[in-house]
Formats: structure tokens, C-alpha cells, sequence
């Protein structure tokens, strides 16, 4: 067999209902499934995931399934060993249930060899029953965005698309000789390898015209995301992977936006999880830091002014008080309980 021209790394936890959607989506893909490794990392499922697996990786070739002792609780262990076990030159990430589009990996292929650049990214769709995809501010740039660096256009270090690592192709040089991994057992572990990546970058190029990833929210009681579940443990992995971010970018004024936007992002998360008093507390305590550096005039790419304000102010409250900011999110319990 020759050697491939991606590998495709798709982590898995009881991923029996959607997985096959998945992973049609490569096998179908324009560039040739013969040019795809397609890598199945089960991250140690109780459902019939691994049969899934078994039966995959005996009928092609092309298919690796490797399962893994434990439950690590994030997607960080089996992205990591995926990297470990892949044979070309570039990767791609995959949730397991999730779809890229038929022509999604030839278009970021041909553009990162033909370009030379260690990362290209483009847009994706967002398919839920809640929401439709958001308007993006990189919708007022050009198509096609070709920088050297980051740092000439640090705009692009949002919480939006840019961070997102399903939506990218990557050189794995780059990855291997800065030692770039998934955080373990914390969240925000795909902003932090796609910063972390950005920061070694040489060559990025944003298909800002294309769309290739269908990213799928689901929001149904027995089939929900585990993104939308926000529990105790889910708040404590944000808040390492949190702090882990804020390290890695502490003192680089160029991602000041995101610096924000994540500050942002953990106080919504507060807000809708259900958390004790003393839990509450502890959270406030890390955090107030955070709060109080946070500047009224800062600036959130992904909202328009009049949310800006608001988000802005009520941010400064947070830093206020403990008392103030558990006031604060009871009342937005009540508002949420009502609606």
C-alpha cells in the first residue's frame, strides 16, 4: 500500500449512533479513500463502538482502530495517540459525529502542497435544531487569506473557526518538532493545540470562501453533546484548560481578543452549570484575577456592540464581589428556569 496523503484521526467514546455517518463522510471523500488513513482512536466505550471498530479495520486496509485501557474523559488521549500512530505528512481531526464535506480534504490538500503552508483552514456549517451557523467577522475579508505568521493578523485568534481544529489540515513536521500534544483530562484542549500550533506557524492560509466541515449539535435529552452538558466535572476541566491557555499566551498582547473571549466563554459556562455555593466560590476565587485585568473597553470579535456593552459591564461586575457575581448568576437562573 502506498503511503497515504492524510490521516484522518477520529476520537470515540460510545459513539455507535453516529459514528458510521463519520465515517461515510470519509470514505466518500473526492481525493480517493486509497489517499486516506483513516485512524479510530476508542478511548475505552461500553457501547458496541469497539465491534464497530473491529469490523472497520478488517474490511480496509486503510483503517487503523486502536482501543485504549480507561476512559481518559476528554478527546486529548486518543487525538494524541493518533498523531503517535499516523504515516503521512499531514493530519486532519474528525469528532465521530460530525461529517466533512465530499470535497473537504482534496481542497485542503491540494492548497497546503501547493502552498507549502503548515496549516490551511476553512468554514464550516453548523447543522442544529436551535440555532443556524453564526455570521463570522472574517465574512467581511477576502476569500482567500494568506499570511506568513499569526502576528499579521492576530484577529483571527478567536474562539471563532480559526481555533477550531476540525477545520484544518496540518503538517505534521510542524506538530512533531515543537512537541505540540492535546492537554490531558482538561478542556479548550483543541484551542490550545491550535494556538499553540499558530505560535509556530510559518505559511496559514484561510479559505475564507469554503465551507468543508458540518459540525452537529444536538440538543435532545437522550442524544445531547457533551458540550452542552454543564456539569461539576465538566466546569473543572474548563477551568484547567483555561488556566493552561492563559500560560501559553500570558504575555503576548497580539491575542488579547482571545484572552477575552475565553474569559468570556468560562463565565458563560458558570452560568449555566449547576454548581454548589463552595463550588462557586472556589471557581470565583481563580477567576477574580481574570476579572479584574479584564478591561471595559475590550473587545469581543464575535459580538456586535450592543452585546459587547452588555457583556463588557457585566464582566466587571464579576470582579466586584464573590457575593455580587453569586447574586448575579442566581438571577440568571431564574431567567433561564423561565424560559
Amino acid at each position: 500500500m502506498m503511503r497515504p496523503k492524510i490521516s484522518i484521526i477520529i476520537p470515540i467514546y460510545n459513539g455507535e449512533k453516529h459514528l458510521m455517518d463519520a465515517v461515510n463522510s470519509v470514505i466518500q471523500q473526492s481525493i480517493g479513500f486509497e489517499n486516506i488513513e483513516l485512524i479510530l482512536v476508542d478511548d475505552n466505550s461500553s457501547d458496541n463502538t469497539k465491534e464497530i471498530l473491529k469490523k472497520l479495520s478488517s474490511n480496509y486496509e486503510n483503517v487503523k482502530a486502536i482501543f485504549l485501557e480507561g476512559n481518559s474523559g476528554t478527546a486529548s488521549r486518543p487525538r494524541n495517540y493518533g498523531i503517535k500512530n499516523s504515516t503521512s505528512e499531514y493530519i486532519m481531526f474528525l469528532d465521530s459525529d460530525d461529517e466533512l464535506y465530499p470535497d473537504c480534504c482534496r481542497k485542503l490538500y491540494n492548497t497546503i502542497t501547493s502552498e507549502n503552508a503548515d496549516v490551511v483552514c476553512c468554514r464550516y456549517n453548523i447543522t442544529s435544531k436551535n440555532f443556524n451557523t453564526p455570521k463570522s467577522f472574517l465574512d467581511k475579508y477576502d476569500p482567500y487569506i494568506k499570511l506568513g505568521s499569526v502576528e499579521e493578523f492576530p484577529e483571527i485568534m478567536t474562539l471563532g473557526f480559526p481555533t477550531m481544529i476540525w477545520t484544518k489540515i496540518f503538517k505534521k513536521s510542524t506538530v512533531l518538532e515543537n512537541e505540540i500534544t492535546f492537554p490531558e483530562g482538561e478542556c479548550y484542549e483543541d484551542v490550545y493545540f491550535s494556538v499553540a500550533f499558530y505560535l509556530k506557524a510559518n505559511g496559514i492560509i484561510i479559505l475564507n470562501d469554503y465551507t468543508g466541515y458540518n459540525y452537529i449539535v444536538r440538543t435532545d435529552e437522550d442524544d445531547s453533546s457533551i458540550s452542552q452538558k454543564f456539569t461539576k466535572s465538566l466546569v473543572k476541566k474548563q477551568l484547567g484548560g483555561f488556566l493552561k491557555l492563559m500560560n501559553l499566551i500570558d504575555d503576548k498582547p497580539e491575542y488579547n481578543i482571545l484572552k477575552s473571549e475565553l474569559i468570556v466563554d468560562m463565565t458563560k459556562i458558570y452560568l449555566y452549570a449547576d454548581l454548589d455555593k463552595n463550588c462557586q466560590c472556589k471557581f470565583l476565587k481563580i477567576m477574580k484575577p481574570y476579572y479584574k485585568d479584564y478591561k471595559i473597553t475590550n473587545h469581543i470579535q464575535t459580538a456586535g456592540l450592543p452585546a459587547k456593552i452588555i457583556i463588557n459591564l457585566g464582566i466587571k461586575t464579576f470582579s466586584i464581589s464573590t457575593n455580587s457575581a453569586i447574586i448575579l448568576s442566581k438571577l440568571f437562573s431564574k431567567i433561564k428556569s423561565k424560559n
